[in-house]
């Protein structure tokens, strides 16, 4: 409903998440000015996600939704906020409100934006997430259109001889990665070093599943950096899960840099995906 009240005020592009994990991710990942953060989320405590995005982005302005009926917590106000948006709130009311967070004095003149580039994986992914229904808690990030496309990520670098030990074994690596196809029937199963795509089984294209490879590793390094905001203590997610309404993406880092990815319909049970994944991947790190 936020999301929808933001768009429709035709100031603003709102990007709405369910979790705080994902919310800090988005921020890694995008451009934003304000980040909303309900303070009834669930994965982790409001406080904890406001000093992780601070470290991330100390530029980027952080409005609160209280409680209904509470103020803001002191330990949150203490975290430095630039606004808070107090349940229930009025849509007419959100251009002045977050005016004032960004420290602005009128509502941005609206303008359509520039064809955008295309979508990634990972942004078409995010879209389809929507905004939250009315009782559900949310981080929301909210953003003025930009007429220039955020920065890629920098992904890691594996080093060459681990590479070039890789693709001595290709043809190994190939049979495992098919012997995971004839369980899972994906439409791609990638093994990823660093950008570069090591082999591939599935049934898209040689050049599609470079391009997938790639975007691929852009967003397991940004999920690698949301680690460390966060304090896990390998400084990576293990594990990552994209999901649409056709297709979902899931990824296991075999180690740093080295990820196997899926592409694959969203109707394949995602305990069966983990448990298959996991065993190729036991066979998979004697090459690595």
């Amino acid at each position: 409903m936020l999301k929808e009240g933001l768009e429709n005020s035709g100031h603003y592009s709102a990007h709405c998440v369910h979790t705080g994990g994902d919310a800090l991710q988005a921020v890694v990942e995008e451009n934003f000015d304000l980040i909303i953060v309900d303070v009834a989320l669930t994965d982790m405590s409001p406080g904890t996600l406001i000093k992780a995005v601070h470290e991330a982005k100390n530029e980027l302005k952080i409005m609160v939704i209280p409680l209904i009926g509470q103020a803001v917590p002191q330990t949150i106000e203490a975290l430095g906020i630039n606004g808070v948006l107090t349940k229930p709130f009025f849509v007419g009311d959100l251009p002045d409100l977050i005016d004032t967070a960004l420290g602005r004095r009128t509502s941005p003149v609206f303008s359509p934006p520039p064809s955008p580039p295309p979508m990634t994986a990972d942004a078409r992914s995010a879209k389809s997430t929507g905004a939250a229904s009315q009782g559900e808690t949310a981080a929301v990030a909210v953003a003025e259109f930009v007429t220039e496309a955020p920065p890629a990520a920098v992904v890691v670098t594996v080093s060459s001889d681990t590479v070039r030990y890789l693709r001595a074994n290709e043809a190994e690596i190939l049979r495992l990665l098919d012997d995971l196809n004839r369980e899972v029937r994906a439409e791609a199963i990638l093994l990823i070093a660093g950008a570069e795509l090591i082999a591939q089984a599935g049934m898209l294209a040689r050049e599609q599943c470079q391009q997938l490879a790639k975007l691929v590793a852009q967003s397991a390094q940004a999920a690698a950096q949301a680690a460390h905001f966060l304090g896990e203590p390998a400084g990576r997610f293990t594990q990552s899960l994209h999901e649409g309404d056709a297709y979902r993406l899931y990824s296991l880092s075999l180690g740093e840099g080295i990820v196997l990815s899926l592409a694959l319909s969203s109707n394949v049970p995602l305990g069966m995906i983990r448990h298959q994944c996991r065993q190729i991947a036991t066979q998979l790190s004697r090459y690595i």
